[in-house]
C-alpha cells in the first residue's frame, strides 16, 4: 500500500510461510483441548491480511483487492495504561462479583509509538482480522540506529521481519481465531500484566523464529541490532528477550498454558497468575494440564492444589481441596492422584465424577491390570481391586513389589533376590535372581 517505496526491505530473501507454518505447532496443545477439530493455524494466519503503509496515511480509507471493501489505516501511536496493575486489588475488588476489571478507572496514559499493530474488529466485519505495518518508521529506525556503514538495508529488513513475526503472533494468540471466547473477567483493556505477558511471548516468538529458526541467520551485527531494539522496547516487550533465550535453552515458553489461561480466567487462576508474575518466572506458567478422556483437564489454584473440569462446560469434578497431584484417566475411568505429608506422599483414585473410589491413603499404588493392582499401605504390600476391596493381605513378605504384568508381579526378598508372584499372592518363581525379572 505503501506505492513500492520500500522494495528492498519487505522482499527479503527469507521465506515467510516458513515462519508461519514454525507458529502453527507451537499452540498444538491448547488447539487439542480448547479449540474445533481440524484446525489448520497455518491457514488461517496467512488468510489475516498485511497493510504496509506510512504514519503520514493515518486515518485514511484504502481500497482492498478482491474484498469491495476499504479499510481505516489507525494512528502510528498507541495509548498504553501507565499504572502498574495490582492482581491482588483486582482480585479483592470481585466480592460479590460486583466489579468488573474492565471497569476500572485508568490512573494515566502513556502514548508509545507504533512500527505495526494486530488488529481484531469482530466477525461481522467483511476484514475481522488485519495487520499494518509502518514502513516509514522501520526505514528512519534503520537508518538513525545503524553504525555500520552499509548495513541500514539489512537492518531495516530485519526490523520489518521481527515487526511482521511479532504481530503474527498476535494472531496466534488470539483465542478467538479459533473460535474459542476469553473468560468474562479477562480483559487487557486495564489490566497491565496481561498485555506485559502477550507482547512478552510475541516478541519471544518473533525473534526465535528471526535469530534461531530460519536457514540462514543473521550475522553478529544484525542480531546486535535487534537485541538493542527489543531491549530498548517497553515492560514486556523488552522481556521477550528473556523468553527467546528460554526457547535457545530449550525451555517451554508455555504458551499453550499462557492461551488457556485465557479462556479459564477466574478469581483462583488470577491468583496463579500473580504469583507467576511476581516471580517473573516465564517457564513456569503451569496451572492445567490434559489429563485424557472426553475433554478433561487438571487445573491448579492459587495454594498450589489441583482439580479437574470439564470441557467446554468447565464444571469441576473434583479438587481444589488437597490434591497436590494427578495422573490421567485410565481405560478404566479412574485417574490416580496424590497427597503430600510431611514424611512421604499418599495415593488414591478418583473416577469420573470426582469421587474417590480408592481413598487416598496407600503409601503407593500402580494401575489396574484385570481389575486389581499392587498396592502398598503401612510400609506393607498387597492387592485391591477397583472398589477397594482387598485381593491379596497386607503382609506378603517382600521389600519391594511392583506392578501386575500380564497376571505377573516382580518381586525382592529381604536379600536383594528378585522372584516372581501371581495374583494371588503364590510365588511362582522363587528369589534367586539378582536382575528384576520381567
Amino acid at each position: 500500500m505503501t506505492r513500492g517505496k520500500y522494495p528492498l526491505i519487505y522482499e527479503s530473501k527469507y521465506n515467510y510461510d516458513w515462519g508461519i507454518d514454525y507458529m502453527s505447532h507451537l499452540s498444538s496443545e491448547f488447539l487439542s483441548v480448547f479449540a474445533k477439530p481440524n484446525i489448520d493455524v497455518s491457514k488461517l494466519l496467512n488468510n489475516i491480511p498485511i497493510f504496509l503503509v506510512e504514519s503520514s496515511m493515518a486515518n485514511e480509507y484504502i481500497a482492498v483487492p478482491y474484498c469491495q471493501c476499504s479499510v481505516r489505516v489507525p494512528e502510528d501511536k498507541s495509548y498504553s495504561l501507565i499504572n502498574d496493575f495490582d492482581i491482588d486489588d483486582w482480585a479483592n475488588s470481585k466480592e460479590g462479583d460486583k466489579d468488573d476489571p474492565r471497569e476500572r478507572t485508568p490512573k494515566g496514559f502513556a502514548i508509545t509509538d507504533l512500527l505495526g499493530v494486530y488488529i481484531y474488529l469482530g466477525e461481522h466485519n467483511p476484514i475481522p482480522r488485519r495487520i499494518f505495518i509502518w514502513m516509514d518508521k522501520i526505514a528512519d529506525y534503520a537508518n538513525n540506529n545503524t553504525n555500520t556503514q552499509g548495513k541500514t538495508t539489512g537492518n531495516a529488513q530485519n526490523l520489518f521481519d521481527l515487526v511482521l513475526y511479532h504481530e503474527m503472533a498476535h494472531a496466534l494468540m488470539d483465542v478467538e481465531l479459533y473460535g474459542v471466547h476469553p473468560a468474562p473477567y479477562f480483559s487487557y483493556a486495564n489490566d497491565y500484566p496481561y498485555r506485559f505477558i502477550e507482547e512478552a511471548y510475541a516478541n519471544g516468538i518473533a525473534l526465535t523464529i528471526l535469530l534461531d529458526n530460519r536457514p540462514h541467520p543473521l550475522f553478529s551485527t544484525q542480531k546486535k541490532f535487534i537485541e538493542n531494539f527489543v531491549k530498548n522496547q517497553g515492560e514486556g516487550y523488552s522481556e521477550g528477550w528473556e523468553i527467546y533465550e528460554l526457547v535457545v535453552d530449550e525451555t517451554d515458553i508455555n504458551l499453550d498454558q499462557w492461551m488457556g489461561l485465557k479462556v479459564l480466567f477466574n478469581y483462583e487462576l488470577a491468583l496463579v497468575l500473580r504469583d507467576w508474575w511476581e516471580g517473573r518466572e516465564f517457564d513456569d506458567l503451569w496451572f492445567y494440564e490434559v489429563v485424557g478422556r472426553n475433554g478433561r483437564i487438571a487445573v491448579r489454584d492459587h495454594r498450589r492444589k489441583w482439580g479437574i473440569i470439564e470441557l467446554p462446560s468447565q464444571k469441576l469434578i473434583t479438587g481444589f481441596k488437597k490434591y497436590d497431584s494427578f495422573w490421567s484417566f485410565d481405560e478404566n475411568g479412574l485417574c490416580m492422584v496424590r497427597l503430600d505429608q510431611r514424611h512421604g506422599y499418599l495415593y488414591g483414585f478418583v473416577n469420573e465424577q470426582g469421587e474417590e473410589q480408592i481413598p487416598v491413603e496407600y503409601d503407593y499404588l500402580y494401575s489396574f491390570e484385570n481389575g486389581i493392582t499392587i498396592a502398598k499401605k503401612n510400609g506393607c504390600y498387597g492387592a485391591i481391586d477397583m472398589n477397594n476391596q482387598i485381593v491379596i493381605p497386607f503382609n506378603l513378605p517382600y521389600e519391594d513389589v511392583r506392578e501386575f504384568r500380564n497376571g505377573r508381579a516382580a518381586v525382592k526378598d529381604a536379600a536383594g533376590k528378585w522372584g516372581v508372584i501371581d495374583t494371588t499372592g503364590k510365588e511362582i518363581v522363587p528369589c534367586t535372581s539378582d536382575k528384576i525379572i520381567s
